[in-house]
């Protein structure tokens, strides 16, 4: 099969560090053949990373080049729609940084969009590619810990004027649900839905703890899975601390860590994959027509979306979950 001719849209943190980096380990499957930015300054910086390609003025004029089978966006996130829209329209392939958008209303228009086109819409989301999630899924199926009953999750992320995306204009001032707590739960949700299914309610109390960061910074939730196994969700970006992941059973437990998983007390490697390269690859075979588009559905990252949302909305309320998936509203 022939290469993908891909256009790198947006030349941010993302593009230079996650995306360029997994696009050159498959030189064998993309040809990146054009760039472009809100900047030429940009565009060009994103250029020399990729050996020179082609530096377009414009989003319109990299569509109409000719030159793109595909586009990677890698935008500011109010930007996700507009973009993906003109995409399709052009007929061009997309594969689009999470979240799907700024809030459930328009992402669900995102998913109106790729159910009425041929043309592959793809939301990037990393976490559906760890391996470990992977691991712990398959090990929970097998019965290896029972029935499960209860997950927890607290993330202690410890954001400091040291991380570059503290410094992002569009995240000092996000238009997107919950800032930083939407941009990085998304992540979280995936991961938790692609071990134990679909959540049906959640009800959080949510902060902002440091004027640093735009917006909320500090999540604590509990929630309930389709299956019915209850969790507890807690996500603190200006706070540092060890994460831990932990599932329980009723004939044991799982505590998951990034390479490994501890499987009552006995511990399990998991090899480490670079998750972009694997989102790449697949989006590639999608593209391809050799694999359904279910890694990358945007329905999928709409649900992730939906709990983010009703998580900020409910004010420590239950929250029904698909009150905000229905297409039609």
């Amino acid at each position: 099969m022939r290469k993908v001719k891909l256009g790198l849209v947006g030349c941010g943190i993302a593009a230079k560090t996650l995306h360029i980096p997994a696009l050159k380990k498959l030189s064998e499957l993309f040809e990146v053949t054009a760039v472009t930015s809100r900047t030429r300054a940009h565009a060009q910086e994103c250029s020399k990373l990729l050996g020179g390609v082609e530096v377009f003025e414009s989003y319109d004029e990299l569509l109409k080049s000719g030159e793109v089978d595909a586009v990677d966006l890698a935008l500011p996130v109010e930007l996700n729609l507009p973009f993906i829209k003109k995409a399709v329209e052009s007929g061009v392939h997309v594969i689009c940084e999470k979240p799907i958008s700024t809030d459930t209303k328009t992402g669900k228009e995102i998913v109106k969009i790729a159910e009425s086109s041929d043309v592959v819409v793809y939301i990037a989301e990393n976490f559906r590619h760890i391996p470990v999630f992977w691991k712990a899924k398959e090990l929970i199926e097998k019965g290896k810990i029972g029935d499960p009953i209860f997950m927890s999750w607290h993330i202690w992320v410890g954001m400091d004027e040291s991380n570059p995306y503290v410094h992002t204009e569009w995240r000092k001032k996000p238009k997107h649900i919950g800032g930083y707590l939407s941009d990085g739960g998304v992540h979280h949700v995936a991961a938790m839905r692609l071990i134990f299914g679909d959540i049906v309610w959640v009800s959080a109390v949510v902060r902002d703890i440091s004027p640093l960061l735009g917006g909320p910074d500090f999540i604590s939730s509990i929630l309930e899975f389709e299956s019915g196994v209850v969790g507890s969700y807690t996500a603190g970006y200006p706070i540092k601390g060890k994460d831990r992941f932990e599932v329980v059973g009723t004939e044991g437990r799982m505590v998951i860590e990034w390479d490994r998983i501890v499987l009552n007390g006995e511990s399990i490697y998991v090899k480490p994959e670079d998750s972009y390269k694997l989102e790449f690859k697949d989006f590639y075979y999608v593209v391809k027509g050799k694999r359904e588009n279910v890694l990358g559905s945007p329905l999928e990252a709409l649900k992730d979306l939906a709990v983010i949302e009703a998580a900020v909305n409910s004010n420590g309320q239950k929250v029904n979950v698909g009150d905000l998936l229905d297409l039609e509203k």
